[in-house]
């Protein structure tokens, strides 16, 4: 049985990394005859997948999948040509495969676990537990991503245990996943930000500022909010941790912003420099930028011998991303190629004359399909799709602040969305519960997106 297993993992690991190897090289050097070969990396990786994935992932691919055969063998396009659409998802899936470069560093250089410390560190109310935790939340979630919410729903926990369970379960739900929807808003190395700057041909440095003075404005909201709520609140117990100290925390705190910027400038360069797209040359930049990283903070040796066994268990762990987003692709493909999409895409042409129109669609086309389970991304792929004949004759700014802001405030309440679901697991209580906690402050935070992209249309492109 083990062998077997084993058998399965160097499997996934091998056909998994060509996939991805092969996608990058091709987007270097554009190899016509090698999108055959990835076709063909892709179909098998799908089917590999669909023994592995489970949930809504599964389900779900597996509608995209069926829907997108459907429409392949109704048009007329040639038998070959089939392995040629399910390219359009590659991008965003070598973000995934690459990201574990990224955990680890952050790991190895003791980021999260000095950030975490921070919590408990002359901290006697809820109040400044709560803001401590949104900034910790918000800064490792940048880079950390999902791992985040465990980590500190396990770091808040001794500290609340004075409170009642309900009151409990409102602050994790309203402080762990407002600060990591709005930290998304604005991270280099988000999918949905990378994958919106590609649609909208705009570049990072023209979007972070405005997403960014944005969140800070709803972050500050939040926080207003839970402190006149804090008041009836009792002291929390402060936990004592010798290990903790300041100078410390101060200087990792330092050295974690300085590899932010410096990310998030080399990614910046680099991509003016090769013209591939901002997902793409995060892509790109990800293992190198590591590496380097690790050298100056001298745990080089340390990091080499922490990221690849972490990179080569979540990369065996890609089947749910696989079957979602590469039957997503699909399908997304087909709709197009069988212009499946031509009545949705003429009402979209009637109204974009009015763009405040758009970005109320937006706003609510996010909100809909969350709450229909769909993962924001293959969303955000079908509206991109929807919108191509006019994506470009719209403000660009305005639209990328809507599907920025709209995609990410589903991490806050979709039920179905892994964030949610995770913290739900991790409290034992219903999805739909923290879905009731959170959607009102998910369409304040969309209409203040909102309210920003009509002021920039208005003052910028009227």
């Amino acid at each position: 049985m083990y062998a077997v297993v084993e058998g399965d993992v160097v499997m996934y690991l091998v056909i998994f990394t060509l996939l991805i190897s092969f996608y990058i090289f091709n987007q270097l050097f554009n190899v016509p005859i090698l999108s055959y070969f990835i076709g063909l990396l892709a179909v098998a990786s799908l089917i590999i997948s669909l023994k592995r994935a489970n949930g809504l992932y599964l389900k779900t691919g597996v509608v995209f999948l069926s829907i997108g055969l459907v429409l392949f063998f109704l048009s007329d396009q040639p038998l070959h040509t089939f392995f040629l659409h399910f390219h359009s998802m590659l991008g965003l899936i070598s973000l995934f495969f690459m990201l574990p470069f990224i955990h680890s560093l952050i790991h190895v250089g003791h980021f999260d676990t000095q950030l975490n410390k921070l919590l408990t560190l002359h901290t006697t109310s809820t109040k400044q537990l709560y803001q401590k935790s949104s900034f910790v939340t918000h800064i490792l979630g940048m880079f950390l991503n999902i791992a985040t919410i465990p980590l500190l729903y396990t770091s808040l926990k001794p500290s609340l245990v004075s409170l009642k369970e309900d009151v409990r379960q409102n602050i994790y739900t309203r402080n762990l996943l407002r600060s990591y929807a709005l930290c998304l808003s604005w991270s280099p190395v988000e999918v949905l930000v990378s994958v919106t700057i590609d649609a909208t041909k705009l570049k990072y440095y023209q979007i972070a500022p405005v997403t960014f003075c944005l969140m800070l404005i709803v972050l500050m909201t939040d926080w207003i909010l839970f402190s006149r709520k804090s008041k009836q609140l009792p002291s929390i117990v402060q936990l004592k941790d010798a290990r903790t100290t300041p100078k410390r925390i101060k200087r990792k705190t330092l050295q974690f912003a300085l590899m932010l910027m410096s990310f998030i400038t080399l990614v910046s360069l680099i991509d003016t420099w090769i013209g591939k797209g901002y997902l793409f040359t995060v892509v790109l930049t990800i293992v190198p930028f590591s590496l380097l990283f690790s050298y100056v903070i001298k745990k080089r040796k340390q990091y080499i011998a922490v990221s690849v066994p972490h990179w080569k268990e979540r990369t065996v762990h890609l089947s749910n991303y696989m079957c979602l987003f590469l039957s997503a692709g699909f399908f997304v493909d087909m709709l197009i190629v069988t212009n499946s999409m031509k009545p949705v895409q003429a009402l979209m042409m009637s109204i974009s004359s009015h763009a405040i129109w758009v970005y109320c669609v937006i706003g609510l086309y996010f909100l809909i399909t969350a709450l229909c389970g769909f993962h924001p991304l293959v969303s955000l792929a079908l509206l991109i799709s929807m919108m191509a004949p006019v994506l470009h004759e719209l403000p660009a700014l305005p639209i990328a602040i809507m599907l920025i802001t709209a995609g990410t405030s589903t991490v806050m309440f979709s039920p179905f969305n892994v964030s949610v679901s995770l913290l739900a697991d991790l409290m034992k209580v219903n999805p739909y519960r923290i879905t009731r906690w959170n959607i009102w402050f998910a369409v304040f935070y969309i209409s203040m997106g909102f309210m920003c992209a009509t002021v920039i249309t208005v003052i910028f492109y009227s």
